[in-house]
């Protein structure tokens, strides 16, 4: 009776069920406990790389600034406006009675900012590096000497246009402009006309690629 006592049967199952669970809480507290020591040593590491890959980061956005300058300078180097051949131009267009007194070159430079990629709902918009518009303007002094006053001007203005230098090079609309005139002058004996010719070359976009 006393061996089949169901009291004595629930106490021993109940030690076992008890036993087992603390075994099972001690194993999975161990395995806790090493994946933590693994996260740690993982950690550890991550910081010593993530210290290394910013590093590399950082020479890398240097890089891409170096080569992106020196797209640049190449793109003026090579494509820019080489002002000898347009002075020998000059030598080719000549009417009677029309003498250069000066020139000036002029280079603006206009920059455009550029635009990061960016997202609009679920539309990407892509972006746009940064550009730079080149506009050279020749401009030109001289003095009509033609006895009727300013009579040579336009066709000194139009000589020029048609020089094969400046047909290739200038703007297939605004060529040249008369930007001034002045009232007759004395010089010595002979009465002159002042005035200024402005020659617009056709604008070149500068892009610094990526």
């Amino acid at each position: 009776m006393r061996r089949k006592d169901p009291v004595k049967r629930a106490i021993w199952i109940g030690g076992f069920v008890v036993a087992v669970t603390l075994i099972g809480a001690l194993t999975l507290q161990l395995k806790v406990s090493a994946v933590r020591s693994q996260v740690s040593t993982a950690d550890g590491a991550w910081k010593a790389i993530e210290s290394k890959v910013k590093l590399v980061d950082d020479q890398r956005r240097v890089v891409n600034t170096l080569q992106q300058k020196l797209s640049a300078l190449d793109q003026f180097t090579t494509n820019r406006v080489l002002w000898a051949g347009v002075l020998n131009a000059l030598q080719g267009a000549t009417v009677e009675n029309v003498q250069l007194v000066r020139i000036k070159t002029d280079q603006m430079f206009v920059l455009n900012e550029g635009t990061k990629t960016r997202t609009n709902g679920t539309v990407v918009i892509p972006g746009r590096p940064a550009t730079v518009v080149e506009k050279p303007i020749l401009t030109v002094d001289g003095k009509d000497w033609s006895a009727k006053q300013a009579d040579q001007v336009p066709r000194f203005k139009d000589a020029l246009v048609v020089v094969p230098q400046f047909a290739e090079t200038l703007q297939k609309t605004n060529k040249a402009q008369l930007t001034s005139l002045s009232a007759p002058q004395l010089d010595g004996s002979r009465m002159y006309v002042g005035f200024s010719l402005q020659l617009f070359f056709q604008e070149k976009e500068r892009r610094l690629y990526e």
